[in-house]
């Protein structure tokens, strides 16, 4: 299969995305629901690349609840919780925002203007933002953002009465063809999807071995606990996730229960969806997660570093 053919295939309450990284759900506590209100604004910049090359950038920011690493923004909510969206609209054409699975195509809000969307959080589990406005462009140029609902109930669980954790990690895949950024800086409003092929790919907005520096982005756990990772494919091309040193149980994919709670040590994370696992802290060492599509592992088609580098997460513990 050549690299184009594969590309086709194609904590409760108010708690934040902590600088940890961890979002720790108190246990047995009722979590009582509540109004939130986010303030995001759609932004464009030229961000500087792992490699040095610059390339011009879309993002959804939201200074007082910022995502996990490098994305822009996020939200960590509870079951039954009214979410109000401020979005406001600095870009050069019409953007709108849907969570997928739970708030469909929405009105736009127009380049310089703010539109407020408001909708009940979903069940628990692991959702994306985005806008579907612009198609694939959006989320290529870096239009999305993390939503983890936790259970009413207030547990450390998946789902209530679901499986449990010690701790937990969000993280977020995504990609870049440095070749679209450039065709939407100069005004292009469309870019054919054949013509995709990544050279950047990002774990929570970062590149490996930045994200060695990052406390969300380097898994740290203890022999004995159990660690929920929650994988979102926020990019255009599929994530085959692999584990060294680790199998996993897989619980949800895109939110629907695993039949058996399959162990596995990859997880396929296709786009538009989520992953939810538990992994079971075995053995100690320090391993690498990372993507299986070798052009993953690369920074602007150079392997570098020791393995390489694009979306690769170090586990440790």
């Amino acid at each position: 299969m050549n690299r184009r053919d594969f590309l086709r295939k194609g904590a409760g309450g108010s708690i934040a995305f902590a600088l940890s990284g961890l979002i720790m759900a108190p246990v047995n506590v009722q979590a009582a629901t509540a109004t939130r209100t986010y303030d995001i604004s759609a932004n464009s910049q030229d961000t500087t690349m792992i490699d040095g090359s610059t390339v011009f950038t879309w993002s959804l920011d939201d200074p007082a609840s910022p995502g996990p690493g490098h994305v822009g923004s996020g939200m960590v909510v509870t079951e039954g919780d009214t979410i109000e969206v401020n979005l406001t609209n600095n870009l050069d054409r019409d953007i709108n925002f849907v969570v997928q699975g739970v708030l469909g195509s929405t009105p736009t809000v127009a380049p310089g203007e703010t539109k407020t969307y408001t909708f009940t959080a979903p069940a628990a589990g692991t959702y994306m933002y985005t806008d579907d406005a612009n198609g694939y462009i959006a989320k290529a140029m870096g239009l999305f953002g993390a939503l983890v609902v936790n259970p009413a109930d207030g547990s450390a669980a998946l789902y209530e009465n679901g499986p449990t954790y010690d701790q937990q990690y969000v993280m977020v895949m995504s990609d870049m063809d440095g070749r679209l950024n450039d065709a939407i800086k100069n005004g292009a409003t469309s870019y054919d999807i054949n013509n995709y092929e990544p050279n950047y790919y990002f774990a929570n907005g970062l590149i490996y071995p930045d994200t060695k520096k990052y406390d969300d982005t380097l898994i740290t756990m203890n022999v004995g606990e159990d660690v929920a990772i929650r994988f979102i494919n926020a990019g255009v091309i599929e994530y085959p996730m692999h584990f060294h040193g680790y199998h996993v149980n897989a619980i949800k994919n895109n939110r629907q229960l695993v039949s058996g709670f399959i162990s596995r040590d990859t997880v396929l994370v296709r786009p538009d969806t989520t992953a939810e696992v538990i992994l079971p802290v075995e053995q100690s060492g320090a391993y690498p997660l990372h993507t299986h599509y070798v052009p993953g592992v690369t920074v602007n088609g150079v392997y570098t570093n020791p393995y390489g580098g694009g979306l690769i997460i170090m586990v440790a513990s």
